[in-house]
């Protein structure tokens, strides 16, 4: 389907910048876009969403959390999910670029400051059990499969004693808060809630829990994840 620069698609951002959805859609978001000389946008990152920057006229000057890359008119640039960036115009003359998001950007931009929940992104992270309280099931076999979509989090496990589990929750103040449920080997359906901390020891991520069925003797636990990192 055709498309073009109208009023119908077109929004003011930042210090006089301006844009227009040329595709806009779940899955894709083209944008054209202008930046008046000396103007810049927030930094920011996208959980999930990967970008290309193609400018149309101008230099785009990109500011990433080690380096600064200038664009020239007739280059392009990609960006993946999680990275840190910002775009400048530090010039004297307008800035017009394409941007490519896929997928949307729409309630995937988190912008600085950062707070410290939002500085650990668990999607795609995978852990495993290295201490668990008797009364648990998890133990070192069982492996984490861990997702998130701005503060909403969600995993499968299994492993061990677990034949298959999932979990679902939100993150508040950097904790996970969540319900989980899984079936053991016996057959056996399980209810829990669990609220994790994160903890940086040497590098390596953990979450330590403080869990507690919500099934057969209603007994509280705690136990230590450990993040996979190869």
């Amino acid at each position: 389907m055709k498309t073009s620069k109208t009023k119908n698609n077109h929004y003011t951002w930042g210090e006089k910048c301006s844009g227009w959805h040329l595709v806009k859609s779940d899955h894709l978001s083209i944008i054209e876009e202008r930046m008046p000389p000396h103007t810049e946008e927030v930094k920011h990152y996208h959980h999930f969403a990967e970008q290309f920057f193609y400018v149309i006229d101008g230099i785009a000057t990109f500011e990433f959390e080690d380096q600064t890359i200038d664009v020239h008119e007739r280059e392009g640039i990609r960006i993946l999910p999680q990275i840190t960036h910002q775009v400048k115009n530090i010039h004297d003359s307008d800035l017009e670029f394409l941007v490519i998001s896929t997928p949307s950007t729409v309630g995937d931009r988190i912008e600085a400051p950062f707070t410290t929940g939002a500085e650990i992104n668990y999607n795609g992270k995978k852990f495993k059990s290295v201490s668990n309280t008797e009364n648990g099931e998890v133990s070192s076999k069982t492996i984490f499969h861990y997702h998130q979509k701005q503060n909403i989090i969600w995993a499968t496990y299994g492993g061990g004693e677990i034949l298959f589990g999932t979990l679902s929750g939100r993150i508040e103040e950097g904790k996970l808060i969540f319900t989980y449920q899984h079936q053991n080997l016996a057959g056996d359906f399980k209810t829990g809630k669990c609220e994790s901390t994160p903890e940086i020891i040497n590098d390596i991520l953990f979450l330590k829990e403080k869990w507690e069925w919500t099934c057969d003797d209603f007994s509280k636990g705690e136990s230590m994840l450990k993040e996979i990192l190869s």
